[in-house]
């Protein structure tokens, strides 16, 4: 199995999420899917009446990014083959429009390498004077990832009546050392902020909580900001209005920190749920699984406290 922010796929789960997604995104360009259930597929899933075909692979096994681009790279090699073998009998779908495009759809791509073998594959290929009458003159090899129909997974989502995943791993403690090396001045203002809500302790006390808690809130920000990225790239309307909410109550937050009387644990708690309330009125919780619209409100607390506007104390 192959595990991706957006979900985790075998051979046959990819090929059947990839045909939902390719039939909601290429429904006006009259897609066709090629069922593989008499005398083959001809080696494409479907193509387009616009000169688009597509091929779908996923592996079984999670490899690192050099054995994935070799499986990858080689996929695409052996089944740009079969336009070759198989060039009669697709001529008779395709009824003289011919080929300008041949994607590539696998969930996730590691190395740049396959782009260029892509290209390169693409240039061979229209150099190939026995492929004229199937390939047109601009033909070309593209890799697509799944972050290339964000929009129809969040259709396909809402169709099925599911929630959005966005999985991603829990930063262990040579991240958070890392990124504490790199931006000592964040953490000296989340010391002297996070400080503040265990002034009721012994020194000894205080010092050891004030340090557990600047490493959850490290946590929180650099997954945070893992998954507000993958919302950009794929969900975007979600991601703006993200954007907006946080940009607003950030506006607001330095004027109300020097007016409360809140203590410093129940301002945190009260800017919290002012998030969380945002976030529901955008109906974040409909469209999200709870892990995603929880982990954005404490990416949110934990930006405000190393950017500025969240302090404790006026």
């Amino acid at each position: 199995m192959l595990k991706t922010p957006f979900g985790t796929y075998n051979g046959d789960s990819w090929e059947e999420h990839c045909q939902t997604l390719l039939k909601m995104k290429y429904e006006n360009d009259g897609y066709q899917e090629m069922t593989a259930h008499t005398h083959g597929d001809l080696g494409i899933e479907g193509f387009t009446r616009t000169g688009i075909i597509f091929q779908c692979y996923c592996p079984d096994d999670e490899y690192d990014s050099s054995k994935l681009y070799n499986h990858q790279r080689d996929k695409v090699s052996a089944d740009l083959q079969k336009l070759k073998k198989y060039q009669k009998q697709l001529l008779k779908f395709f009824q003289g429009v011919k080929v300008k495009k041949w994607i590539f759809l696998t969930p996730k791509v590691t190395n740049k390498e396959l782009i260029a073998h892509c290209h390169k594959k693409a240039i061979e290929f229209r150099n190939d004077e026995t492929l004229n009458d199937l390939l047109d003159g601009s033909f070309d090899v593209l890799v697509h990832d799944e972050l290339f129909y964000g929009r129809e997974i969040i259709k396909a989502k809402q169709i099925l009546n599911e929630k959005i995943s966005i999985d991603v791993p829990v930063p262990d403690q040579e991240e958070v050392i890392n990124w504490k090396k790199c931006q000592t001045s964040s953490i000296g203002i989340l010391d002297k902020k996070i400080g503040k809500l265990f002034d009721h302790l012994e020194e000894h006390d205080k010092r050891k909580k004030t340090n557990t808690y600047i490493d959850y809130q490290v946590r929180n920000y650099i997954k945070g900001q893992e998954i507000l990225t993958h919302m950009q790239q794929t969900y975007s309307s979600a991601y703006e209005k993200q954007v907006k909410i946080k940009s607003s109550i950030a506006t607001h937050l330095e004027a109300e920190v020097l007016l409360t009387e809140l203590t410093p644990k129940e301002l945190l708690k009260d800017t919290l749920e002012k998030y969380k309330n945002a976030l529901v009125g955008e109906k974040f919780h409909d469209i999200f699984e709870f892990s995603v619209y929880n982990d954005l409100c404490h990416e949110a607390i934990a930006s405000w406290l190393i950017d500025c506007p969240l302090d404790f104390g006026g």
